[in-house]
């Protein structure tokens, strides 16, 4: 769900005036979504979100309406800290990663985010810390619309490439679709589409 998390009035105004019902998902996200979790049936599902978790409730049932797949809610705290007005998203992602990968030292995550926010050099961190645990990282490009919404620019501060991070496959695509299409090059990744 496209909620322009960085810009406050915006994020504000699309997660709580804008009723969930009429909110339409990323294109193909809900399909790769639950092919990964059908691929990986006894893999953790779980939604990192630098989203504050006032919108747990809306965001639950946006999921459940369009079908992902069940799994937790890491959410951020809304308001000041001790050193600013607002929470740092990539201080949250980098942690609530971080906490996750000691969790589950078995578990060889599938990064997906986007390219409107910090997920390129958060995952990226990510994989140079702990390659072994990161089976893919998957970066959903934004429309120049999107990004306008999402950080005030049409322009990306970095504009990912596809490739690899010490030896993890890194794909970039406009939406879960072609991200799909992509990652189908990991072997065992997915399961059939």
């Amino acid at each position: 769900m496209i909620t322009a998390v960085p810009r406050l009035l915006v994020a504000a105004w699309n997660t709580l005036v804008v009723p969930t019902a009429t909110r339409r998902p990323v294109h193909g996200m809900p399909r790769l979504y639950r092919r990964l979790a059908e691929a990986h049936q006894d893999a953790p599902f779980v939604y990192l979100s630098s989203g504050a978790w006032n919108t747990a409730r809306t965001l639950r049932r946006f999921l459940a309406r369009h079908a992902f797949p069940p799994g937790p809610l890491l959410l951020t705290d809304f308001g000041p800290t001790k050193t600013g007005w607002f929470r740092s998203g990539p201080e949250h992602k980098t942690t609530s990663l971080a906490r996750l990968m000691d969790t589950f030292p078995h578990v060889r995550w599938v990064l997906v985010g986007d390219d409107g926010q910090h997920d390129p050099e958060v995952y990226s961190a990510a994989v140079d810390e702990r390659p072994g645990q990161v089976a893919a990282v998957a970066i959903r490009t934004l429309t120049p619309a999107e990004r306008v919404l999402s950080s005030g620019t049409a322009n990306p501060a970095r504009r990912p490439d596809g490739g690899t991070v010490n030896g993890v496959p890194v794909v970039v695509g406009p939406d879960g679709d072609a991200l799909a299409a992509r990652l189908e090059g990991v072997p065992g990744l997915l399961g059939p589409g």
